[in-house]
């Protein structure tokens, strides 16, 4: 088989060129009281996000001997994203939030207002959506990541020999995600499809 360079190039360009990894958007949201938005103009400071991932699990079956895989359950890893720091530690804070929303302050202390799930108006958890965009600046596909909240708020570097902005990490955990095409996701209202 020859290998064509203007096929590879003419094929390419049919699709768009490809999808480029720096063209997404990013939003996380809840309806929960009091659990703030990272959307907007604010969600542009998430520098690094990922399409979700989906495992199915092997589970071993024994007979005579041998080890048999049979499918098992889907599981879900964290969800992590990349933020840039800015002064006022703005996403940082609303982070540190909801996690103290969902386990108290960070002494243990718990209240009504602070890891008491039972004075809270809806459940502590979110959702996020990450939107793959077209080199055109349309919106391609759409995931949306259900019952998500913070596990993990990484820390921030500060050193004097650095001249770059802060980042840091925020890990999620979720139960389930769904993915669409264009500005629509899949309904939640039922059990939506994952693919």
């Amino acid at each position: 088989m020859a290998f064509s360079a203007t096929k590879f190039k003419g094929n390419l360009s049919k699709a768009g060129g490809g999808a480029r990894p720096s063209l997404y958007k990013v939003k996380i949201s809840s309806s929960a009281s009091g659990i703030p938005d990272v959307s907007g103009t604010e969600g542009i400071l998430v520098k690094a996000a990922a399409l979700p991932a989906s495992n199915i699990a092997p589970l071993a079956v024994n007979y005579a001997g041998r080890a048999y895989k049979w499918q098992g359950f889907r599981t879900y890893d964290l969800w992590n994203v990349t933020v840039i720091n800015d002064e006022s530690f703005s996403i940082r804070n609303k982070m540190m939030e909801w996690m103290r929303k969902i386990s108290g302050t960070m002494d243990g202390t718990r209240s009504a207002t602070y890891g008491d799930a039972s004075s809270a108006t809806g459940w502590l958890d979110g959702e996020a959506t990450v939107t793959q965009m077209g080199v055109d600046g349309g919106d391609k596909q759409t995931y949306k990541l259900y019952n998500l909240w913070p596990t993990e708020l990484g820390e921030i570097a500060v050193d004097w020999s650095s001249d770059a902005l802060e980042e840091y990490t925020i890990g999620f955990c979720y139960d389930y995600w769904s993915q669409g095409t264009g500005t629509t996701t899949q309904s939640s209202t039922a059990a939506p499809p994952l693919y």
